[in-house]
């Protein structure tokens, strides 16, 4: 009798799996601890912030432990995908996390948020994150969205003693439970069309996306072929020269594929919804101001990485043979979210809104490249991605860390006269902040202009003119905002600047190797082309 046994590295999911279980121990450590009187009820958020920290490095180092020769398999039913799209987009996101609970810590104390879950249901979103980047049914992407999205209303609305937090978490609850009502009535739809609800299926049965009649090639090799098989089978389109060919190809009717076109509108719309496009971007400023600045700062980056992953798994890879129904929603949505982030932002006086309405047009720019269809087009993505979530890394880490010393201590927020001659007070903060601005609004030299030029290029060579000349236009627009705080950073007529609490070395070091790598990139941008290459050779 042969025994088979499950290997680890075929589970798929062992990193998610150690994360998950690493978190009910954070759980049980907080809960005996914080709310034991023995030890005084102690108040236990940095430890809690060094061990978080210390799983995402042991979650990092399992990842880059998994050979990368075996990264292309499925496992749990079809329903996992172990790829170097997923393995890629993980490692990018435990690696922002990291930096992300490194740069908050003062900032949570500060605010006193002193309670320990605000890092556990932290954690819970991430691990719904890095699930929805390994999903590879609409289950498992649909499970996972609800978990990181239940964690984001919580820490949208985490401050309990201000309106303004709790006005923003009802706000994301409301709208993000209709758009996972929406996700759900398209996938139900899509169940009923096809039986199914993997990716890999939808690949198997939808990639030439012709309505009426669709050509299946099956591979039968050393397999006479018998009049039995000639009337199962249906009519050749290639009569075989021989009973031992390979390959036949038949030609069968199939069903109206409208319906379905109608399910991807909705599951669209429903991603929209998430990745805050115009016209469903009303929410974005609204929460982006009303959230704790910690909060704020994880929502810009992190999950639209991860909803972009799962864009691609759909679209791409499931139902591209439909690319000519979808892609001119798609472009309709990136063109609209490009002008309406650019305008909207030249008004806005609050950082943390402009920096919602900068995170609007960025994500059309995305859009316009993913609608490419082109090898290109992903790779172009992909870097553009990359590097947008280093900017935001670099800026709201300088956000977070200036901390202000005035009399208004329950102040989160800043007005763009709160960095008002910052090079008096920290010089090289000031540089830094002042060249991520240069990169996020795509100004030469920097690499933010190589990935955005990249992507107008991407979009001319796939005949998306229109698209193209738009989004250069008010890229232009756009650049007059970010210029404008570099203005008050440097230019404010003003007798006196703004006075900060002083930066602990280790934050500052952080920042500062944020920094050196817009300079890593610009000098040597190999090894991101090659990394975003490596990822697009899926598709």
């Amino acid at each position: 009798m042969i025994i088979e046994t499950i290997k680890l590295n075929e589970l798929g999911v062992f990193p998610e799996l150690f994360f998950g279980i690493c978190i009910i121990y954070l759980f049980l450590y907080g809960t005996f601890t914080c709310y034991n009187r023995r030890f005084n009820f102690p108040i236990i958020q940095t430890s809690m912030s060094y061990l978080a920290i210390l799983v995402l490095i042991m979650v990092s180092f399992l990842l880059v432990n998994d050979g990368l020769n075996e990264l292309n398999y499925i496992s749990f039913n079809s329903s996992i995908a172990c790829d170097y799209l997923s393995f890629a987009s993980k490692l990018i996101i435990s690696l922002s996390a990291i930096i992300f609970l490194l740069m908050v810590q003062e900032h949570i104390l500060d605010q006193k948020i002193n309670h320990f879950e605000y890092i556990l249901i932290f954690l819970f979103a991430l691990l719904g994150i890095f699930l929805l980047c390994s999903s590879n049914d609409l289950i498992i992407a649909y499970l996972s969205i609800e978990l990181q999205s239940l964690a984001f209303y919580i820490l949208a609305a985490f401050r309990k003693n201000s309106t303004y937090s709790i006005e923003a978490g009802l706000k994301y609850f409301v709208l993000g439970a209709f758009s996972s009502g929406l996700f759900l009535f398209g996938s139900s739809l899509i169940y009923g069309i096809s039986g199914s609800l993997n990716f890999a299926d939808f690949k198997d049965l939808f990639f030439w996306g012709i309505p009426g009649s669709t050509v299946i090639a099956f591979q039968l090799q050393d397999l006479a072929v018998n009049t039995d098989l000639y009337n199962e089978l249906g009519k050749y389109i290639i009569e075989p020269d021989d009973y031992q060919t390979k390959k036949y190809f038949y030609e069968y009717e199939a069903f109206d594929t409208s319906l379905l076109k109608f399910a991807l509108t909705f599951i669209l719309i429903s991603l929209f919804f998430k990745l805050a496009i115009a016209p469903f971007h009303s929410w974005s400023p609204a929460v982006y101001e009303g959230s704790p600045s910690s909060t704020t700062f994880f929502f810009v980056g992190v999950p639209k990485l991860a909803i972009f992953v799962l864009l691609l798994r759909i679209l791409y890879f499931g139902f591209f043979g439909f690319i000519d129904s979808w892609r001119y929603f798609v472009i309709i949505g990136a063109v609209s979210s490009v002008i309406v982030g650019c305008v909207a932002g030249l008004e806005q006086r609050k950082l943390k809104s402009l920096l919602a309405y900068s995170s609007i047009s960025h994500m059309g720019y995305l859009l316009i490249s993913f609608s490419t269809g082109s090898f290109e087009g992903i790779q172009m993505l992909l870097n553009y991605l990359i590097i947008y979530m280093i900017s935001g890394l670099c800026v709201w880490s300088i956000f977070v860390l200036t901390r202000l010393k005035n009399n208004y201590s329950k102040k989160q927020n800043k007005d763009l006269g709160d960095f008002v001659l910052l090079h008096k007070s920290n010089n090289m903060l000031a540089l830094i902040l002042t060249i991520s601005l240069f990169s996020i609004a795509g100004l030469p030299p920097t690499i933010g202009f190589l990935v955005k030029m990249s992507i107008f290029l991407s979009a001319i060579e796939s005949s998306m003119y229109f698209a193209a000349l738009i989004s250069i236009l008010f890229s232009v627009i756009s650049a007059f905002y970010y210029i404008r705080i570099i203005k008050i950073l440097y230019y404010e007529p003003a007798l006196v600047g703004k006075l900060y609490y002083p930066i602990t070395t280790q934050k500052a070091f952080v920042t500062t190797l944020l920094f050196y790598s817009f300079f890593f990139f610009f000098i040597n941008p190999t090894a991101l082309y090659l990394m975003s290459y490596k990822i697009s050779l899926m598709f």
